[in-house]
């Protein structure tokens, strides 16, 4: 019942052209000086919906501004020039660390002249075979569902491919060691998941990892584990749906917006126009309730 009342609400949405209001209302927003950025949070990216995402794209790119990570990050550098956008920005982060991301995501994201953020999970990275398609159906996809007889859903990215994702001016970032919920971690586990994890990625990328996002859900983290982060990482995204404004949100704290490759033309707009943010505006306020000191 409640996918068909979302599904029917989208649909609604969509032949009312609502969508489309609310996204002139983020550019009245950005003409009165709102610096407003939208963190897309994807997962896979699989050939069967390369069209599809490439028309999503190519819809991005005519309504938003594309940033890519080392623009986002230069953001909350105060000696820059403020920039001025007549469009929202868009920055694109996906996570997990599947290589439909290196076969698919980065091409299509270079050609219309933009870059990635790629979460990853080093236990995941480089697996093969049966030892990567029971990690990901273990830790990654949890929902119990059975395997996908489709390699390339559960198949992951290789060192290799991270390092030469960086040499594109692509950004890796970290998402945890083995892909847990930090929530209730004894401070060695936490060390393990969130510094040893880093440490593993910058072998790999030869340089630091900036940018750390916790998976699952919302509120799969707590104050101990956060602390931890902001002391070795300058930026932590969050699950958790929003719009950035970086003049007065902490760069600790980013929201990302789920719109995966596969969404239908009505789900993407929706998703992208901001309606689906207010619903989330409770848990957003009770997850700064429990990060705060």
């Amino acid at each position: 019942m409640k996918r068909f009342l979302r599904t029917s609400v989208i649909q609604t949405v969509a032949t009312l052209h609502l969508d489309e209001v609310m996204l002139q209302r983020l550019h009245w927003r950005i003409s009165r000086g709102d610096p407003l950025v939208l963190v897309v949070e994807m997962h896979e990216t699989l050939q069967r919906d390369a069209d599809q995402f490439r028309r999503h794209l190519e819809w991005v790119a005519e309504r938003f501004t594309l940033v890519s990570p080392e623009t986002f990050f230069g953001l909350w550098d105060r000696t820059q020039t403020p920039v001025n956008w007549s469009k929202p920005a868009v920055l694109f982060t996906f996570d997990d660390g599947r290589e439909s991301n290196y076969t698919v995501a980065a091409p299509m994201l270079e050609s219309i002249g933009t870059r990635g953020l790629f979460f990853v999970v080093p236990e995941f990275i480089g697996l093969t075979a049966q030892d990567a398609r029971d990690f990901y159906y273990s830790r990654i996809d949890i929902r119990g569902i059975a395997p996908s007889e489709s390699v390339e859903e559960w198949t992951p990215m290789n060192p290799d491919q991270l390092a030469d994702l960086t040499r594109r001016g692509h950004s890796i970032g970290n998402h945890t060691l083995s892909h847990v919920s930090l929530a209730s971690l004894p401070r060695s586990a936490l060390e393990r998941q969130i510094v040893t994890s880093a440490a593993t990625i910058s072998s790999w990328i030869h340089k630091g990892v900036d940018a750390f996002a916790w998976p699952y859900s919302w509120n799969a983290i707590n104050r101990e584990a956060w602390d931890l982060i902001r002391n070795t990482h300058r930026f932590c995204f969050s699950p958790c749906p929003g719009i950035t404004n970086y003049s007065k949100n902490s760069p600790h704290l980013i929201w990302r917006t789920e719109i995966e490759a596969f969404y239908s033309d009505a789900q993407y707009r929706f998703m992208y126009s901001g309606l689906a943010n207010p619903a989330w505006e409770g848990r957003r306020r009770r997850l700064k309730a429990i990060l705060k000191p």
